[in-house]
Protein backbone atom coordinates (compact mmCIF):
# COMPACT_ATOMS: atom_id res chain seq x y z
CA UNK A 1 0.00 0.00 0.00
CA UNK A 2 1.34 3.32 -1.03
CA UNK A 3 1.38 5.89 1.67
CA UNK A 4 1.08 9.58 0.90
CA UNK A 5 2.48 12.28 3.02
CA UNK A 6 -0.18 13.99 5.14
CA UNK A 7 -0.53 17.67 4.40
CA UNK A 8 -2.08 19.90 7.01
CA UNK A 9 -4.68 22.30 5.61
CA UNK A 10 -3.97 25.97 5.75
CA UNK A 11 -5.81 27.26 8.88
CA UNK A 12 -6.13 30.70 7.32
CA UNK A 13 -8.04 29.38 4.30
CA UNK A 14 -10.30 27.26 6.48
CA UNK A 15 -11.14 30.27 8.62
CA UNK A 16 -11.97 32.39 5.57
CA UNK A 17 -14.21 29.64 4.16
CA UNK A 18 -16.06 29.16 7.41
CA UNK A 19 -16.49 32.91 7.86
CA UNK A 20 -17.85 33.28 4.34
CA UNK A 21 -20.35 30.45 4.79
CA UNK A 22 -21.52 31.85 8.13
CA UNK A 23 -21.98 35.33 6.65
CA UNK A 24 -24.01 33.96 3.74
CA UNK A 25 -26.21 31.94 6.08
CA UNK A 26 -26.62 34.88 8.41
CA UNK A 27 -27.64 37.25 5.61
CA UNK A 28 -30.03 34.68 4.19
CA UNK A 29 -31.52 34.04 7.60
CA UNK A 30 -32.01 37.72 8.28
CA UNK A 31 -33.60 38.20 4.86
CA UNK A 32 -36.08 35.35 5.21
CA UNK A 33 -36.85 36.18 8.82
CA UNK A 34 -37.48 39.82 7.92
CA UNK A 35 -39.65 38.76 4.98
CA UNK A 36 -41.66 36.39 7.15
CA UNK A 37 -42.12 38.73 10.08
CA UNK A 38 -43.05 41.62 7.80
CA UNK A 39 -46.16 39.71 6.83
CA UNK A 40 -46.91 38.80 10.43
CA UNK A 41 -46.70 42.46 11.46
CA UNK A 42 -49.11 43.40 8.64
CA UNK A 43 -46.67 45.44 6.55
CA UNK A 44 -48.34 47.63 3.96
CA UNK A 45 -47.45 47.13 0.30
CA UNK A 46 -48.21 49.43 -2.60
CA UNK A 47 -48.78 46.68 -5.12
CA UNK A 48 -49.13 47.28 -8.84
CA UNK A 49 -48.27 43.83 -10.18
CA UNK A 50 -46.08 40.85 -9.45
CA UNK A 51 -44.94 39.08 -6.33
CA UNK A 52 -43.51 40.02 -2.98
CA UNK A 53 -40.49 38.08 -1.75
CA UNK A 54 -37.81 36.47 -3.86
CA UNK A 55 -39.06 32.99 -3.05
CA UNK A 56 -42.64 33.64 -4.26
CA UNK A 57 -44.15 34.32 -0.84
CA UNK A 58 -47.09 36.32 -2.18
CA UNK A 59 -48.82 36.50 -5.54
CA UNK A 60 -51.47 38.95 -6.72
CA UNK A 61 -54.13 38.54 -9.38
CA UNK A 62 -56.34 41.41 -10.55
CA UNK A 63 -59.79 41.42 -12.09
CA UNK A 64 -61.25 44.60 -13.56
CA UNK A 65 -64.94 44.43 -14.41
CA UNK A 66 -64.64 40.63 -13.99
CA UNK A 67 -61.89 40.44 -16.64
CA UNK A 68 -58.40 39.36 -15.58
CA UNK A 69 -55.83 42.13 -15.85
CA UNK A 70 -52.06 42.41 -15.56
CA UNK A 71 -52.40 45.55 -13.49
CA UNK A 72 -54.95 47.01 -11.11
CA UNK A 73 -56.68 50.31 -11.98
CA UNK A 74 -55.02 53.53 -10.96
CA UNK A 75 -56.51 55.86 -8.39
CA UNK A 76 -58.87 58.36 -10.01
CA UNK A 77 -59.96 56.07 -12.84
CA UNK A 78 -63.39 55.59 -11.25
CA UNK A 79 -62.95 52.10 -9.82
CA UNK A 80 -63.48 50.68 -6.34
CA UNK A 81 -62.45 47.41 -4.76
CA UNK A 82 -65.21 44.82 -4.50
CA UNK A 83 -64.51 43.72 -0.94
CA UNK A 84 -66.96 40.82 -1.02
CA UNK A 85 -65.23 39.13 -3.96
CA UNK A 86 -61.65 39.94 -2.98
CA UNK A 87 -59.94 37.05 -1.22
CA UNK A 88 -56.63 35.45 -0.26
CA UNK A 89 -55.59 31.81 0.14
CA UNK A 90 -54.17 30.16 3.24
CA UNK A 91 -56.04 32.29 5.75
CA UNK A 92 -54.62 35.66 4.69
CA UNK A 93 -56.80 38.68 4.00
CA UNK A 94 -56.61 42.05 2.25
CA UNK A 95 -57.16 45.52 3.63
CA UNK A 96 -57.43 48.19 0.95
CA UNK A 97 -56.91 51.91 1.59
CA UNK A 98 -58.79 53.98 -0.97
CA UNK A 99 -57.10 57.22 0.12
CA UNK A 100 -53.53 56.25 -0.81
CA UNK A 101 -54.55 53.30 -3.01
CA UNK A 102 -52.52 50.77 -1.07
CA UNK A 103 -52.96 47.11 -0.24
CA UNK A 104 -52.27 45.65 3.19
CA UNK A 105 -51.98 41.87 3.49
CA UNK A 106 -52.99 40.57 6.91
CA UNK A 107 -52.35 37.27 8.67
CA UNK A 108 -49.96 35.85 6.09
CA UNK A 109 -48.08 32.93 7.65
CA UNK A 110 -47.39 30.63 4.68
CA UNK A 111 -45.48 30.92 1.44
CA UNK A 112 -47.07 30.92 -2.00
CA UNK A 113 -50.12 32.80 -0.75
CA UNK A 114 -52.30 34.26 -3.51
CA UNK A 115 -54.56 37.30 -3.18
CA UNK A 116 -57.15 38.02 -5.85
CA UNK A 117 -58.44 41.60 -6.03
CA UNK A 118 -61.63 42.48 -7.90
CA UNK A 119 -62.26 46.04 -9.09
CA UNK A 120 -65.49 47.42 -10.51
CA UNK A 121 -66.73 50.80 -11.65
CA UNK A 122 -67.66 53.00 -8.72
CA UNK A 123 -71.46 53.31 -8.39
CA UNK A 124 -72.76 56.85 -8.99
CA UNK A 125 -74.01 59.02 -6.16
CA UNK A 126 -77.69 58.54 -5.44
CA UNK A 127 -78.38 62.22 -6.01
CA UNK A 128 -76.64 62.12 -9.40
CA UNK A 129 -78.71 59.11 -10.51
CA UNK A 130 -81.98 60.91 -9.82
CA UNK A 131 -80.83 64.29 -11.12
CA UNK A 132 -79.65 62.67 -14.37
CA UNK A 133 -83.25 61.69 -15.09
CA UNK A 134 -84.29 65.34 -15.21
CA UNK A 135 -87.97 66.21 -15.38
CA UNK A 136 -90.18 63.30 -16.37
CA UNK A 137 -93.78 62.29 -15.83
CA UNK A 138 -92.83 61.22 -12.29
CA UNK A 139 -90.13 63.78 -11.47
CA UNK A 140 -90.65 67.54 -11.27
CA UNK A 141 -88.66 70.47 -9.96
CA UNK A 142 -90.69 72.26 -7.30
CA UNK A 143 -89.90 75.82 -8.39
CA UNK A 144 -88.89 76.91 -4.87
CA UNK A 145 -85.76 78.93 -4.16
CA UNK A 146 -83.98 75.61 -3.57
CA UNK A 147 -85.44 74.07 -6.74
CA UNK A 148 -85.66 70.53 -5.36
CA UNK A 149 -86.45 67.63 -7.68
CA UNK A 150 -89.40 65.61 -6.36
CA UNK A 151 -91.17 62.38 -7.20
CA UNK A 152 -94.84 62.87 -8.03
CA UNK A 153 -97.86 60.78 -8.90
CA UNK A 154 -99.92 57.98 -7.44
CA UNK A 155 -97.13 55.38 -7.54
CA UNK A 156 -93.83 56.58 -9.05
CA UNK A 157 -90.73 54.41 -9.28
CA UNK A 158 -89.12 55.89 -6.16
CA UNK A 159 -88.74 52.74 -4.08
CA UNK A 160 -85.45 52.19 -2.30
CA UNK A 161 -84.14 49.33 -0.18
CA UNK A 162 -83.07 50.83 3.14
CA UNK A 163 -82.83 49.27 6.59
CA UNK A 164 -83.73 45.92 4.99
CA UNK A 165 -87.19 47.23 4.09
CA UNK A 166 -88.93 49.41 1.53
CA UNK A 167 -88.58 53.18 1.77
CA UNK A 168 -89.40 55.82 -0.82
CA UNK A 169 -87.53 58.81 -2.17
CA UNK A 170 -89.28 62.12 -1.59
CA UNK A 171 -86.74 63.85 -3.80
CA UNK A 172 -83.32 65.41 -4.26
CA UNK A 173 -83.04 68.41 -1.94
CA UNK A 174 -80.55 71.24 -2.31
CA UNK A 175 -78.91 73.39 0.37
CA UNK A 176 -79.37 70.88 3.19
CA UNK A 177 -77.33 72.10 6.15
CA UNK A 178 -75.66 69.38 8.21
CA UNK A 179 -75.76 71.57 11.30
CA UNK A 180 -72.25 72.96 10.86
CA UNK A 181 -73.09 75.39 8.09
CA UNK A 182 -72.01 72.98 5.35
CA UNK A 183 -74.74 72.73 2.74
CA UNK A 184 -75.08 69.81 0.35
CA UNK A 185 -77.48 68.22 -2.11
CA UNK A 186 -78.98 65.17 -0.41
CA UNK A 187 -81.62 62.54 -0.96
CA UNK A 188 -84.65 62.68 1.34
CA UNK A 189 -86.45 59.39 1.97
CA UNK A 190 -89.44 58.22 3.99
CA UNK A 191 -90.49 54.77 5.19
CA UNK A 192 -93.07 53.22 2.89
CA UNK A 193 -95.22 52.01 5.77
CA UNK A 194 -95.65 53.59 9.24
CA UNK A 195 -93.93 52.06 12.25
CA UNK A 196 -97.10 52.51 14.31
CA UNK A 197 -99.47 55.14 15.67
CA UNK A 198 -98.12 57.16 18.59
CA UNK A 199 -98.48 60.59 20.16
CA UNK A 200 -96.35 63.31 18.58
CA UNK A 201 -95.76 64.53 22.12
CA UNK A 202 -97.55 64.08 25.43
CA UNK A 203 -95.21 65.30 28.12
CA UNK A 204 -96.85 66.24 31.41
CA UNK A 205 -97.26 69.91 32.22
CA UNK A 206 -93.97 71.41 33.39
CA UNK A 207 -91.87 68.74 31.67
CA UNK A 208 -89.59 70.26 29.06
CA UNK A 209 -91.52 72.64 26.81
CA UNK A 210 -94.95 71.27 27.78
CA UNK A 211 -97.27 73.67 29.57
CA UNK A 212 -100.29 71.36 29.68
CA UNK A 213 -101.08 67.68 30.06
CA UNK A 214 -101.70 67.57 26.31
CA UNK A 215 -98.03 67.82 25.35
CA UNK A 216 -96.02 70.32 23.32
CA UNK A 217 -95.54 71.04 19.61
CA UNK A 218 -91.80 71.65 20.04
CA UNK A 219 -90.13 68.90 18.01
CA UNK A 220 -86.73 69.49 19.64
CA UNK A 221 -87.91 67.84 22.88
CA UNK A 222 -90.88 65.89 21.54
CA UNK A 223 -91.39 62.44 23.07
CA UNK A 224 -91.68 60.98 19.56
CA UNK A 225 -88.48 62.67 18.44
CA UNK A 226 -86.62 61.04 21.32
CA UNK A 227 -87.96 57.58 20.40
CA UNK A 228 -86.84 58.04 16.79
CA UNK A 229 -83.42 59.54 17.48
CA UNK A 230 -82.29 58.16 20.83
CA UNK A 231 -84.84 55.60 21.96
CA UNK A 232 -86.20 52.22 20.98
CA UNK A 233 -86.49 52.90 17.24
CA UNK A 234 -82.95 54.25 16.92
CA UNK A 235 -81.52 51.45 19.05
CA UNK A 236 -83.59 48.68 17.39
CA UNK A 237 -84.99 47.52 20.71
CA UNK A 238 -88.33 47.34 22.48
CA UNK A 239 -89.44 49.99 24.93
CA UNK A 240 -92.13 52.54 25.70
CA UNK A 241 -93.60 55.00 23.22
CA UNK A 242 -95.78 58.07 23.90
CA UNK A 243 -99.49 57.34 23.82
CA UNK A 244 -102.19 59.54 25.34
CA UNK A 245 -102.23 62.47 27.72
CA UNK A 246 -99.97 63.42 30.61
CA UNK A 247 -96.94 61.30 29.70
CA UNK A 248 -98.77 58.00 29.23
CA UNK A 249 -96.96 55.32 27.23
CA UNK A 250 -97.58 52.09 25.38
CA UNK A 251 -95.15 49.26 24.73
CA UNK A 252 -93.46 49.35 21.34
CA UNK A 253 -91.18 46.76 19.78
CA UNK A 254 -88.68 47.81 17.11
CA UNK A 255 -86.36 44.81 17.37
CA UNK A 256 -87.15 43.96 13.74
CA UNK A 257 -88.05 47.39 12.36
CA UNK A 258 -85.66 49.74 14.14
CA UNK A 259 -82.56 51.10 12.44
CA UNK A 260 -79.69 48.74 11.71
CA UNK A 261 -76.06 49.85 12.10
CA UNK A 262 -75.68 49.81 8.32
CA UNK A 263 -78.71 52.09 7.91
CA UNK A 264 -77.43 54.50 10.56
CA UNK A 265 -74.09 54.74 8.76
CA UNK A 266 -75.93 56.19 5.75
CA UNK A 267 -77.55 59.01 7.75
CA UNK A 268 -75.96 62.19 8.98
CA UNK A 269 -77.30 65.20 10.82
CA UNK A 270 -79.48 67.71 9.05
CA UNK A 271 -80.95 71.02 10.07
CA UNK A 272 -84.72 70.56 10.15
CA UNK A 273 -86.85 73.69 9.98
CA UNK A 274 -89.50 74.02 12.68
CA UNK A 275 -91.38 77.06 11.46
CA UNK A 276 -95.16 76.89 11.40
CA UNK A 277 -98.31 78.87 10.79
CA UNK A 278 -100.27 81.02 13.20
CA UNK A 279 -103.52 82.97 13.24
CA UNK A 280 -103.66 86.52 11.99
CA UNK A 281 -105.95 89.27 13.12
CA UNK A 282 -107.94 88.93 9.90
CA UNK A 283 -108.26 85.16 9.82
CA UNK A 284 -108.46 82.88 12.85
CA UNK A 285 -107.62 79.85 10.75
CA UNK A 286 -104.92 81.28 8.51
CA UNK A 287 -103.49 77.85 7.71
CA UNK A 288 -106.67 77.02 5.80
CA UNK A 289 -105.68 79.49 3.09
CA UNK A 290 -102.12 78.18 2.56
CA UNK A 291 -101.23 76.57 -0.78
CA UNK A 292 -98.25 74.22 -1.11
CA UNK A 293 -95.63 76.89 -1.93
CA UNK A 294 -96.79 78.95 1.07
CA UNK A 295 -96.36 75.94 3.33
CA UNK A 296 -92.78 75.54 2.08
CA UNK A 297 -92.06 79.14 3.05
CA UNK A 298 -93.75 78.93 6.45
CA UNK A 299 -91.92 75.72 7.33
CA UNK A 300 -88.64 77.56 6.81
CA UNK A 301 -89.80 80.67 8.62
CA UNK A 302 -89.53 81.82 12.22
CA UNK A 303 -93.19 81.68 13.28
CA UNK A 304 -93.22 79.46 16.36
CA UNK A 305 -94.98 79.44 19.69
CA UNK A 306 -93.36 81.80 22.17
CA UNK A 307 -89.82 80.76 23.05
CA UNK A 308 -89.74 77.69 20.79
CA UNK A 309 -86.75 76.99 18.49
CA UNK A 310 -87.06 77.53 14.75
CA UNK A 311 -84.54 74.79 13.87
CA UNK A 312 -83.50 71.39 15.12
CA UNK A 313 -80.36 69.45 14.23
CA UNK A 314 -80.83 65.69 14.13
CA UNK A 315 -81.23 62.62 11.97
CA UNK A 316 -84.81 61.33 11.98
CA UNK A 317 -87.79 63.58 11.36
CA UNK A 318 -91.17 63.45 9.62
CA UNK A 319 -92.51 64.73 6.32
CA UNK A 320 -93.64 68.33 5.96
CA UNK A 321 -97.05 69.41 4.66
CA UNK A 322 -95.22 70.80 1.62
CA UNK A 323 -93.72 67.36 0.93
CA UNK A 324 -97.25 66.03 0.74
CA UNK A 325 -98.43 68.88 -1.48
CA UNK A 326 -95.57 68.74 -3.99
CA UNK A 327 -95.96 64.95 -4.44
CA UNK A 328 -99.21 65.28 -6.40
CA UNK A 329 -99.38 64.83 -10.15
CA UNK A 330 -102.98 66.00 -10.44
CA UNK A 331 -105.34 64.34 -12.86
CA UNK A 332 -107.69 64.87 -15.77
CA UNK A 333 -110.22 66.89 -13.79
CA UNK A 334 -107.82 68.87 -11.63
CA UNK A 335 -104.31 69.18 -13.07
CA UNK A 336 -101.14 69.40 -11.01
CA UNK A 337 -100.77 73.15 -11.14
CA UNK A 338 -104.35 73.62 -9.98
CA UNK A 339 -103.68 71.24 -7.08
CA UNK A 340 -100.55 73.18 -6.12
CA UNK A 341 -102.56 76.40 -6.14
CA UNK A 342 -105.35 74.91 -4.03
CA UNK A 343 -105.21 75.17 -0.24
CA UNK A 344 -104.09 71.87 1.30
CA UNK A 345 -106.92 72.29 3.80
CA UNK A 346 -109.39 71.99 0.90
CA UNK A 347 -107.86 68.99 -0.87
CA UNK A 348 -110.59 66.68 0.39
CA UNK A 349 -112.79 68.31 -2.27
CA UNK A 350 -110.31 67.49 -5.06
CA UNK A 351 -109.98 63.75 -5.62
CA UNK A 352 -107.43 64.19 -8.41
CA UNK A 353 -105.07 65.96 -6.04
CA UNK A 354 -104.79 63.38 -3.27
CA UNK A 355 -105.52 60.23 -5.28
CA UNK A 356 -102.55 61.05 -7.50
CA UNK A 357 -100.24 61.75 -4.57
CA UNK A 358 -98.09 58.81 -3.43
CA UNK A 359 -97.75 60.24 0.11
CA UNK A 360 -101.50 60.02 0.61
CA UNK A 361 -102.96 56.99 2.35
CA UNK A 362 -106.66 56.43 2.86
CA UNK A 363 -106.07 53.97 5.72
CA UNK A 364 -104.66 56.35 8.33
CA UNK A 365 -103.93 59.90 9.41
CA UNK A 366 -100.26 60.92 9.18
CA UNK A 367 -98.17 63.19 11.38
CA UNK A 368 -96.09 65.97 9.86
CA UNK A 369 -93.26 67.91 11.47
CA UNK A 370 -94.93 71.31 11.36
CA UNK A 371 -96.53 73.02 14.41
CA UNK A 372 -99.61 75.21 14.53
CA UNK A 373 -97.72 78.05 16.14
CA UNK A 374 -100.62 80.04 17.59
CA UNK A 375 -100.89 77.38 20.28
CA UNK A 376 -98.46 75.30 22.30
CA UNK A 377 -99.97 71.87 21.61
CA UNK A 378 -101.23 71.59 18.03
CA UNK A 379 -99.45 69.89 15.12
CA UNK A 380 -100.44 69.54 11.47
CA UNK A 381 -101.37 66.19 9.99
CA UNK A 382 -102.57 64.69 6.71
CA UNK A 383 -106.05 63.24 7.16
CA UNK A 384 -107.29 60.08 5.45
CA UNK A 385 -109.75 62.09 3.33
CA UNK A 386 -106.82 63.91 1.73
CA UNK A 387 -106.58 67.33 3.39
CA UNK A 388 -104.20 68.89 5.95
CA UNK A 389 -105.51 70.03 9.31
CA UNK A 390 -104.47 70.30 12.97
CA UNK A 391 -104.46 67.84 15.85
CA UNK A 392 -103.55 67.74 19.53
CA UNK A 393 -99.94 66.57 19.86
CA UNK A 394 -101.02 63.83 22.25
CA UNK A 395 -103.39 62.26 19.70
CA UNK A 396 -102.76 58.51 19.37
CA UNK A 397 -104.53 57.90 16.05
CA UNK A 398 -101.86 59.36 13.76
CA UNK A 399 -99.30 57.21 11.97
CA UNK A 400 -95.55 57.73 12.26
CA UNK A 401 -93.50 57.38 9.06
CA UNK A 402 -89.85 58.26 9.77
CA UNK A 403 -88.15 60.55 7.24
CA UNK A 404 -84.45 61.37 6.86
CA UNK A 405 -81.74 62.81 4.65
CA UNK A 406 -79.14 60.33 3.40
CA UNK A 407 -75.44 61.16 3.47
CA UNK A 408 -74.38 62.99 0.33
CA UNK A 409 -71.91 60.20 -0.54
CA UNK A 410 -74.50 57.39 -0.55
CA UNK A 411 -74.54 55.65 -3.93
CA UNK A 412 -77.06 53.67 -5.94
CA UNK A 413 -75.51 50.37 -6.98
CA UNK A 414 -78.53 48.63 -8.49
CA UNK A 415 -82.28 48.46 -8.99
CA UNK A 416 -84.59 50.57 -11.11
CA UNK A 417 -86.74 52.13 -8.38
CA UNK A 418 -89.78 49.93 -8.90
CA UNK A 419 -91.38 48.15 -5.97
CA UNK A 420 -90.13 44.81 -7.33
CA UNK A 421 -86.61 46.12 -7.97
CA UNK A 422 -85.98 49.02 -5.56
CA UNK A 423 -82.84 51.11 -5.76
CA UNK A 424 -79.95 49.49 -3.85
CA UNK A 425 -77.91 51.84 -1.68
CA UNK A 426 -74.22 51.55 -0.86
CA UNK A 427 -71.44 53.65 0.64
Amino acid sequence: MKLEKFKQRDPKKIGITIFTVVCVLLVAGVFFYTSFTSFQTQQEFNIIHGTVGSNGDLYFAFYVDDVISKTMPQKGEGYVLDKEKTNCTKGASVEFNENDWSVKVLNMTETRTKCTLYFEKEPPKATDVILAKGETDELKFDGTADNNLRYIGADPNNYVSFNNELWRIIGVFNNIDDGTGKKETRLKIIRDEPIGTYSWDNKASGTGSSISEYGSNDWSDSALQIVLNNGAYWNRTSGECPSGQNGATTSCDFTNTGLTEEAKSMISNAKWNLGGLSDTSSDENYYQTAITSAWYTYERGTTVYSGRPTEWIGKIGLMYPSDYGYATAGGSTTNRQTCLNTELYSWDDYDDCFNNDWLYNSSYFQWTLTPYSSYSLYVFRVVSDGHVTVSFAYNTNDAVSPALYLNSNVKISGGDGSSSSPFILSL
